[in-house]
């Protein structure tokens, strides 16, 4: 592995979202320059992410819950349960291209994905959710939106990025009343095969949290590996 970068900007502690004890997450960040482009996969091996033009990584000091995990594109195997999903879904067109301009049509798909799968009783209406989706859609240059369509109605929007060896997966949110067809799986089977088709080394997942049910799933795609103590470290 790479030696670490030292470019770290700032670094901000708050109650951890993942963990309802009490714990504080401590959050390591950095500005996203052409340096950080250039270097943006040595940046994923180190267990950062995005978030709008900005990078930040995990530096908890009393936990070590919150896990990086990538997947090796070719060792990845499918289990019969991924099968019958991409079975499922068969009926979706999926079209790939930068992020486009934040349509009324991709708004309101993230206001019900929000409404329904994160609810917040203090979220500002309409300006907080076009700022947020801001921030996801934009910030990097090498980032690619994922359209899913059902019937030419748009039914999921996934943003990945992408680097020298490898795609991170950064958001996705869709249509709720498709949940029966698993669309977040689904999503993660598409983009594992966008990396494939690019001839990346790795698929990014973002954190595996064991204790978590909303991120444990991740534990299911493998073969996968694991940034433990700053190494990758092969599982399944």
């Amino acid at each position: 592995m790479s030696p670490e970068i030292d470019t770290t900007v700032f670094v901000e502690d708050f109650p951890c979202a993942y963990f309802t004890d009490g714990r504080i997450a401590r959050i390591e960040y950095l500005i996203i320059d052409d340096e950080v482009t250039r270097c943006f996969h040595r940046y994923l091996a180190q267990g950062y992410r995005r978030l709008g033009r900005t990078l930040y990584r995990n530096v908890c000091p009393d936990c070590t819950g919150c896990i990086p995990i990538r997947i090796p594109i070719d060792t990845f195997l499918l289990t019969k349960s991924q099968r019958r999903t991409i079975r499922t879904n068969k009926d979706l067109t999926l079209l790939v291209h930068p992020p486009m301009e934040l349509t009324p049509e991709r708004l309101a798909l993230f206001r019900n994905y929000l409404l329904t799968k994160h609810p917040d009783p203090d979220r500002t209406p309409l300006q907080d959710e076009e700022f947020q989706l801001r921030i996801i859609h934009y910030g990097y240059a090498y980032s690619l939106e994922m359209d899913y369509f059902l019937d030419d109605r748009l039914a999921g929007v996934g943003i990945v990025d992408v680097g020298a060896d490898a795609i991170s997966s950064n958001y996705f949110y869709y249509d709720t009343a498709l949940l029966r067809r698993r669309p977040g799986i689904y999503s993660i089977l598409q983009e594992i095969q966008l990396a494939q088709a690019l001839g990346k080394a790795y698929y990014y997942l973002g954190f595996l949290i064991r204790d978590n049910r909303k991120m444990s799933y991740k534990a299911d795609f493998l073969p996968h590996e694991l940034l433990i103590d700053g190494v990758w470290q092969a599982n399944g």
